[in-house]
């Protein structure tokens, strides 16, 4: 979501020439990409050729903001940690220039949020609020506020902006924010409106929204619902992994092992991203195959702590589930949580540290930070399901079993299916 941040007018000036290289260097992996598609070309691989050629281009001529955004929308699209890095390394020399535009100060704020980096996002959003408040702007203080668990002010915030006529990035905003709190319908209803102000040139977004009802339609045991929101989102924009991935989940709920490994491996071999190894090996552990599950998690794991160990936040959610959850190393997992903590005061965050202190044996801490995580309003069987663990720990029966029917209430599938860390 953000799409247009950049395409507010500015006074263009050349960047350092470093900027060349960064844009050179892609190059050569755009090759590799565009040569693993199908013999058929997929949306995807379209997309990506037609970002290289624009880049070669610019690369060739002035370096400018111009290039970073390309440069950002390839990372976007690719989803690769090399290409995030890049942009990242480009955008941080622009910055030092004394009075940045304001495209290039939107795009760190998006890159800050996408990576959790909320800190600088912060201090990027309320400099652009002093003298621009464009709904573009609007839109990032909506999702600095959901990342920090200011869900109040983030459903505000939308609303707000909905007044002066309907978006579809504000739209899918408010849905996931109903989507939080179990309000299902209203979240359904949101998604598709949010389509509906979609063009035909837009469809990668459309994909989005699709992903996002599937993922809706999940969370509630509606697979073969959800298996058909990201069939259409795979017909809408072809060849992305962003939806793959989500197929390849839903269809090792379905326990069609072979189709989802074969799909894991596919996204794998073109974008070997921590997260999706982690699912992989987590679909061999669920089929009873631990041999094979621990190559993926080994994998994973080193890939997590590659990006902590430059420097990177993104992960640390993602290591304290994997502590959590695939080692079973209740200290650990304590650490990464407490460390994702102080960056997002989220639901989310809370309800990984609450996890993390029962895998420690600390269940009193465990039920106290799970009730903070609560208190947000979060009606989710995820986390219905820490409360209920936790309160079975904790001595409190008649508490753990009546989040388990809660979770029963909102997703029956939950105890017996495939689902991702995410």
């Amino acid at each position: 979501m953000g799409a247009g941040l950049l395409s507010r007018g500015v006074s263009v000036r050349p960047l350092m020439p470093a900027a060349r290289l960064l844009a050179a260097g892609i190059l050569v992996m755009g090759a590799a990409l565009v040569a693993l598609a199908e013999e058929t070309p997929t949306a995807f691989s379209r997309d990506l050729a037609r970002l290289d050629a624009s880049i070669a281009r610019l690369a060739s001529a002035r370096p400018d903001e111009s290039l970073l955004s390309l440069l950002y929308a390839r990372a976007m699209l690719t989803g690769a940690p090399d290409d995030f890095r890049r942009v990242e390394t480009g955008v941080a020399a622009a910055l030092r220039d004394p009075s940045p535009p304001v495209s290039l100060i939107c795009l760190h704020a998006q890159l800050c949020l996408q990576q959790h980096r909320l800190p600088e996002a912060r201090r990027d959003i309320e400099h652009l609020a002093i003298a621009d408040l464009s709904p573009d702007i609007q839109n990032l203080q909506a999702d600095l506020a959901l990342q920090e668990g200011r869900y109040d002010e983030a459903r505000r915030s939308c609303e707000a902006l909905l007044k002066s006529g309907p978006r579809w990035d504000a739209l899918a905003r408010l849905a996931s924010l109903h989507a939080l709190v179990g309000e299902t319908a209203r979240a359904g209803s949101l998604y598709a409106q949010a389509g509906d102000e979609l063009t035909a040139k837009q469809m990668r977004a459309y994909a989005w929204i699709e992903v996002q009802s599937g993922l809706l339609a999940l969370n509630h045991g509606r697979l073969a619902e959800a298996e058909g929101h990201y069939r259409r989102a795979d017909q809408a924009y072809s060849g992305h992994w962003f939806v793959e991935e989500h197929l390849a989940e839903i269809l090792g709920a379905q326990r069609r092992f072979p189709e989802a490994i074969a799909l894991y491996e596919k996204i794998l071999a073109r974008t070997p991203r921590p997260e999706i190894q982690q699912a992989l090996g987590d679909l061999y552990v669920y089929m009873g195959r631990p041999d094979q599950a621990q190559l993926w998690h080994d994998q994973a794991l080193s890939g997590y702590l590659a990006s902590a160990a430059r420097g990177e936040v993104q992960y640390f959610h993602h290591l304290a589930g994997f502590y959590a959850d695939v080692r079973q190393d209740g200290p650990e997992a304590v650490k990464w949580a407490r460390r994702d903590l102080e960056l997002r005061s989220n639901f989310a965050a809370r309800d990984s540290l609450a996890w993390a202190l029962f895998r420690s044996g600390k269940f009193a801490e465990a039920r106290s930070a799970i009730e903070t995580a609560l208190a947000s309003g979060v009606r989710d069987a995820h986390v219905f399901y820490h409360a209920a663990m936790i309160g079975f720990a904790s001595g409190q029966a008649d508490e753990g079993r009546r989040f388990l029917e809660q979770v029963a209430a909102l997703n029956p599938r939950y105890a017996d299916s495939f689902h991702v860390h995410r």
